[in-house]
């Protein structure tokens, strides 16, 4: 065996201290996802309620603003949905990070795809005054939750986490982002925003929705 060949049979010493490191680490974060996904699921049916309760509470919100981290995949989507089924509701988007900033291209093209054009979308940040004007706020994750609450004051009441408005638990209390991800990614995130849309629409007031 050649000295060459030794060499590289040899682990890179910093590799394996690196893998020692970090690998509990990545194996304890694996399981701290499965429990908090499991208790999601079996607290999903309560969080649903809850939420669908806070929309009958609000007693037809006149504004809406959707917030997500950038303001340009799933805030802008869920934005325009809802703005379809909710003539009479005033809702905007927007997110924490960026301004002015286009909707990637697959989020264009899936959109269309159901009706939507967000071709002239542009992104723009949450502001105290967004944020306090809006008699409902609807957020991606419960970080983007106490993220709004702790940085403009809006109250636990006028927040809602999206993905407590699905009536089946998908696996997740988060909806993904699918920023610079595939075409799939985007449609999966979406379809749940859809699901989302729909009980928001379904539970406000008649007066609030697209007449047919």
């Amino acid at each position: 065996m050649t000295a060459a060949n030794v060499t590289n049979s040899v682990a890179n010493p910093v590799d394996v201290v690196t893998a020692r490191t970090f690998a509990p680490g990545r194996a304890l974060k694996r399981v701290y996802n499965a429990v908090r996904n499991l208790y999601d699921r079996l607290v999903h049916p309560n969080r649903h309620l809850a939420a669908c309760r806070r929309l009958l509470n609000s007693r037809g919100p006149r504004r809406i603003l959707v917030v997500c981290h950038g303001n340009i995949c799933r805030s802008p989507y869920l934005e325009a949905v809802l703005q379809r089924g909710l003539p009479d509701v005033v809702v905007t988007s927007a997110g924490f990070v960026g301004s002015d900033r286009p909707v990637p291209a697959n989020s264009v093209a899936l959109s269309a795809e159901r009706g939507i054009d967000l071709t002239r979308h542009r992104s723009r940040p949450i502001t105290q005054a967004n944020a306090s004007e809006a008699d409902l706020v609807i957020v991606m994750d419960p970080e983007q939750a106490r993220r709004v609450g702790k940085m403009f004051g809006v109250e636990r009441e006028r927040i809602i986490i999206a993905g407590d408005l699905e009536p089946k638990f998908q696996g997740s209390r988060d909806i993904r982002d699918p920023w610079n991800e595939a075409i799939e990614v985007f449609r999966s995130s979406f379809d749940r925003l859809d699901r989302c849309a729909a009980t928001v629409i379904g539970v406000l007031p008649p007066s609030q929705r697209q007449s047919r």
